[in-house]
């Protein structure tokens, strides 16, 4: 009785590690959804349907076209969230036709009204706010080399600050991170393309306190590896 029991404790820590004696077994590998971070995870409670709304304080600037960026933005935030298993996200586009007649700046769209309305007419269950808060731009003597060297021609450094929020409609709770930071790049001598190079310095810089948050919230899904019984048995 105890060799039958040995036997049995024996094949049973072989099959959790994924083999079987006597069986033959192929490594297969797949992606696991990742729980969001744990002060994030009670927001997310009873969740099914995020919806995204973008807003900045910038001014229109001539060399970047910042409703583009905002635009951009907020998509790159709805895709990132897509990774929350059995949720649905809404575009900012889809909420801003919704409410065509209202301002959804930082003033408005967290309004008690405001959210009721996106939890009764777009039955959202939580929203995230995505808000350029500043930009500055400065010019620098030298620039950017290569490996991590500079060399003396002029160079720009831009420098973001971005708030995002998770608001859940239901319980009111809100969890706000906010991140600074920057981008160092050699003035271009040409003027052709020039705008599209301050854009993708802007959005290289926004990047990075965008992805801090999605890795809270919406973390990608993780590796996982199986050995699975091909014996046929």
């Amino acid at each position: 009785m105890r060799r039958c029991l040995i036997a049995v404790l024996a094949l049973g820590l072989a099959a959790c590690a994924g083999r079987v004696p006597g069986r033959d077994t192929v490594p297969v590998e797949f992606r696991a959804p990742s729980e969001p971070d744990a002060e994030v995870l009670p927001l997310l409670q009873n969740v099914t349907v995020l919806g995204v709304v973008s807003e900045t304080n910038i001014e229109p600037q001539r060399s970047v076209d910042i409703e583009r960026i905002m635009g951009r933005l907020s998509d790159a935030t709805a895709r990132g969230l897509s990774n929350l298993p059995h949720r649905r996200v809404v575009s900012q586009d889809e909420i801003r036709w919704h409410f065509k007649d209202v301002v959804l700046d930082s003033a408005h769209v967290f309004s008690d009204s405001v959210l009721l309305q996106m939890q009764q007419e777009l039955e959202l269950d939580a929203l995230v706010h995505v808000s350029l808060r500043g930009m500055e731009a400065h010019m620098t003597p030298v620039s950017p080399g290569p490996h991590g060297s500079a060399v003396h021609a002029p160079g720009v450094n831009l420098t973001v600050e971005l708030e995002l929020t998770l608001i859940n409609l239901e319980t009111g709770d809100r969890w706000t991170q906010r991140g600074k930071r920057s981008s160092w790049e050699r003035v271009q001598q040409d003027v052709v393309g020039g705008g599209d190079r301050t854009e993708q310095q802007l959005l290289t810089a926004l990047a990075g306190p965008m992805r801090d948050f999605l890795r809270r919230v919406s973390p990608p899904p993780s590796r996982q590896l199986r050995q699975f019984d091909i014996s046929g048995d």
